[in-house]
């Protein structure tokens, strides 16, 4: 669908919002959303990071109503930049508070996690087995055959990294980051990149977020998948009000929709993120997700500490 900024008539009648969407399965998501409101949605699929790119590079000036999905560590930073507006919905009360901003920056919508991809057919014919940790990247066999994004611009592996470094320490982290790394021919800017491209046989094994994993078997491509035994990074999409929005009381409305009853079976019916709403029925793989080892992440800590992490980042393997 094309984006476009909605123009000051029609936004002030409420008929419709735009937003920034990093989010699987979104469509069927917004068509109820629409069906449920009368509010008409535009939406423009874009990583976190490059929202905050082009939100940094318009100095702050609103270019869209709303933003859906994507990396908590973006969202973190667009609120200390004052690029969000609070607004706390009315929804908010039936969540735990470690899924919200208690100014109402942002909300949780939904949780997501990272796991590990293989393409059958590939590792038969390279006689590699699938791995089943992190350390298992670090194996030698696997040279030139994990794919993988950067973080730089792909809210899910930021995650991922800064999860990684919080559970094993920097110095641990970063020395498990440079060995894997020695088996990444690139790191690729689309978060969902790496798993397209080993499901379609140009790689053996994938980083990958757990709902694009899910929707690639969907779409009847075999594939092994694994959480990683030694710790299933995981992170939090978030949903915001842009400051100086154009429908700002229509963006609201998105909110108060996704975060209610009705919104997050919405979520649990069209995606195969976990939603984070007490009392809501998961599909047995998405629950199998939520019981898995989760890493240990404080997503405040790692928004905070996105500047730092990414430089260093950069330092390391930014030549890739």
């Amino acid at each position: 669908m094309f984006f476009f900024l909605i123009p000051s008539v029609w936004a002030a009648e409420k008929q419709g919002i735009s937003i920034f969407i990093a989010y699987t399965g979104i469509k069927p998501i917004l068509e109820t959303f629409t069906q449920d409101t009368g509010i008409k949605v535009d939406y423009l699929e874009m990583s976190s990071g490059e929202v905050l790119t082009r939100i940094r590079a318009a100095k702050g000036k609103a270019q869209a109503d709303a933003w859906f999905g994507g990396g908590l560590d973006s969202f973190v930073a667009a609120a200390e930049e004052g690029f969000l507006e609070a607004y706390v919905s009315p929804e908010r009360e039936a969540y735990d508070p470690m899924f919200y901003n208690e100014e109402g920056f942002w909300s949780g919508i939904s949780l997501g996690s990272v796991v590990l991809m293989g393409n059958p057919e590939v590792l038969a014919a390279k006689k590699l087995m699938m791995p089943e940790s992190w350390e298992d990247l670090t194996l030698p066999v696997l040279k030139n055959e994990v794919l993988m994004s950067t973080p730089a611009v792909s809210g899910t592996f930021y995650s991922m990294v800064s999860s990684i470094l919080q559970t094993m320490g920097d110095e641990k982290g970063w020395e498990l980051l440079e060995r894997i790394d020695a088996n990444v021919p690139y790191y690729s800017k689309r978060g969902a990149e790496p798993a397209n491209k080993v499901s379609i046989g140009e790689a053996g094994v994938a980083v990958a977020p757990f709902d694009t994993v899910l929707r690639l078997r969907q779409e009847g491509h075999k594939l092994e998948m694994t959480f990683p035994k030694d710790g299933v990074p995981w992170y939090i999409a978030p949903v915001a009000v842009f400051k100086g929005a154009q429908n700002p009381e229509g963006a609201k409305a998105l909110v108060d929709w996704v975060l209610s009853e009705r919104g997050q079976e919405t979520l649990a019916k069209c995606t195969t993120q976990a939603p984070i709403r007490p009392g809501i029925t998961l599909e047995p793989e998405v629950q199998a997700m939520r019981d898995s080892n989760l890493m240990k992440l404080d997503v405040v800590k790692a928004g905070h500490a996105r500047k730092e992490i990414l430089e260093l980042w950069q330092e390391k393997f930014g030549h890739k």
